[in-house]
């Protein structure tokens, strides 16, 4: 049975599918306003100048610049080993899943809180970096950690929802979020056990995604955060 609209009443607001929350656009709009800073000054001076400033290691820590234990994830690579061609591919991958399931998990979780999942997972990303592989003189840079929190989170906040992935960016893959949250995680611990690409932090991804994981049942636990609808 239909219902008949008042006359008087507000028109509904139009869809968006494309929609990106105030946190999410601010996390991407400086992250990628860092980037282009990066790119500039590497190319005029010869070096990352600001990567080098704003990047995370033991050494920084020591040296009490302990606000690098959050700059590093505004930071990217601007020179690939082997490929300095695809200088943008570091900052692409992580930016992708923030814009896709960004909007989403701050309209569930508020946008404080989101802010909250995002920072902390770049936190705990990088302390479990430098307690299970620093080396001496290793430092890292990149949103990954965090980007790992936000996939992690939304797996355990709607872990039934379905999205489309697309594999290598060609072939489209239906697939639910838990098992997109464990594909990804396994592919890291994997990567991480047999030391493939060594130049990446895979321990730094695996604390991102169990501090969402965790950030997410505490939520729940604390402020009874209802799932989001399958």
């Amino acid at each position: 049975m239909s219902e008949k609209i008042p006359s008087n009443a507000p028109a509904p607001e139009p869809y968006e599918p494309y929609r990106v929350t105030p946190v999410t656009r601010l996390l991407i709009d400086t992250t990628v306003a860092v980037f282009l800073l990066q790119v500039t000054l590497f190319y005029l001076q010869g070096h990352d100048v600001v990567g080098e400033k704003l990047s995370f290691s033991a050494q920084a820590w020591t040296e009490h610049r302990y606000w690098t234990l959050l700059t590093y994830a505004w930071a990217h690579a601007v020179a690939l080993p082997g490929a300095p061609g695809f200088f943008w591919l570091h900052i692409l991958v992580n930016m992708i899943p923030l814009f896709c399931l960004g909007p989403a998990l701050e309209d569930y979780l508020g946008s404080w809180r989101f802010l909250g999942l995002y920072l902390g997972g770049a936190i705990a990303a990088a302390l479990v970096w430098v307690a299970v592989d620093y080396q001496r003189g290793a430092s890292i840079v990149g949103a990954s950690g965090a980007a790992f929190a936000v996939i992690a989170a939304a797996g355990t906040a709607a872990p039934r929802m379905r999205v489309m992935v697309f594999l290598f960016f060609v072939l489209p893959i239906p697939m639910k979020l838990r098992t997109l949250a464990l594909v990804i995680c396994g592919a890291e611990l994997v990567q991480r056990v047999f030391h493939w690409m060594p130049e990446v932090a895979h321990s730094a991804h695996l604390g991102g995604a169990a501090f969402g994981f965790l950030y997410v049942l505490a939520m729940r636990l604390i402020c009874l955060l209802p799932k989001i609808a399958d």
